[in-house]
């Protein structure tokens, strides 16, 4: 009998269910490695193309660093007449103003091929997509880098600088780290809306004009005091659309200032989560919309 048990098949310990789950972890670090040097790669093949046209890229972006600076501009009106906004002076209004803006400038230069996604259900292109043998999401990621934008991502930090140059701030280096912190997840927070831009097109072929309104309408409304607006926009931006922590919580605690809901520090932690929740929101509608595509036929 022992020896009919002993050829018997060995039983999985917990030791072989740790190996799968470190294998399993080994190949996703592996492929995010190759996937990071695949965009890096591709990146820089579209740098090289865009490069070529050296007078064009120096128009271009000089043309986003003036257009995209009006903006400001017209704030720095706004405070020829009135000294302060709900409480904020203009360097602290320029700190909101540069840290939505670097934020924004970053998720447009890494979701470019998000962004203007309705191109390629319209034409059909997709199809050549799925046929690749690298993910759709790297692809579309990797399918535009626009040097172009440079001009925003340098308009916004120049006012970010000036910004922390007119508060004379004596940080340490918990909350320097806390601003870096801060504008990434700005990062991941457009980036999430911009993946659920282009997600609602794979069910009706065109962007909805709604998506615009949270990214370039919510960059613009967050360069101003989050607590000036009404209290049905403030709780939207607070309860549904975390907007408010991209710049506003953060900022509130960066300066020291009342906050509005409470504490201060235990809203500015809750902010990089939060810009997470809807990057990864953002990706869950992706994936949805990538098994639901149909082909337009053209």
């Amino acid at each position: 009998m022992s020896g009919a048990w002993a050829t018997g098949p060995p039983a999985t310990g917990a030791g072989d269910g740790l190996e799968s789950v470190g294998a399993a972890l080994r190949r996703a670090v592996s492929d995010g490695r190759s996937g990071a040097a695949l965009y890096v790669r591709l990146a820089a093949a579209r740098t090289r193309g865009q490069m070529q046209y050296k007078v064009s890229f120096v128009l271009e972006s000089l043309a986003t660093f003036i257009g995209t600076g009006l903006d400001f501009v017209t704030i720095l009106v706004f405070f020829t007449r009135f000294d302060h906004i709900g409480g904020w002076t203009m360097p602290e209004v320029a700190l909101l103003y540069g840290l939505v803006g670097v934020s924004f400038a970053l998720a447009q230069f890494l979701g470019a091929g998000f962004e203007d996604f309705e191109e390629v259900i319209r034409r059909g292109t997709f199809d050549q997509v799925l046929v690749k043998p690298r993910g759709a999401f790297l692809q579309v990621t990797g399918s535009q880098f626009p040097l172009r934008r440079a001009g925003r991502l340098l308009q916004a930090g120049t006012v970010l600088a000036l910004a922390l140059w007119w508060l004379e701030v004596e940080w340490g280096p918990g909350k320097w780290a806390f601003l870096g912190w801060t504008v990434l997840g700005g990062a991941l927070f457009f980036m999430g809306l911009l993946l659920l831009k282009a997600a609602v097109c794979f069910f009706t072929v065109q962007s909805v004009e709604a998506t615009n309104v949270l990214t370039y309408g919510g960059q613009e409304m967050a360069g101003y005091p989050m607590h000036i607006y009404g209290p049905w926009l403030r709780r939207a931006f607070v309860f549904v659309v975390p907007l408010a922590f991209v710049n506003y919580f953060p900022a509130v605690y960066l300066l020291g200032k009342p906050s509005p809901m409470g504490d201060a520090a235990t809203y500015a932690a809750l902010a990089f989560p939060l810009c997470g929740v809807v990057l990864l929101f953002g990706i869950a509608a992706w994936r949805v919309g990538v098994r639901h595509y149909q082909s337009t036929g053209s």
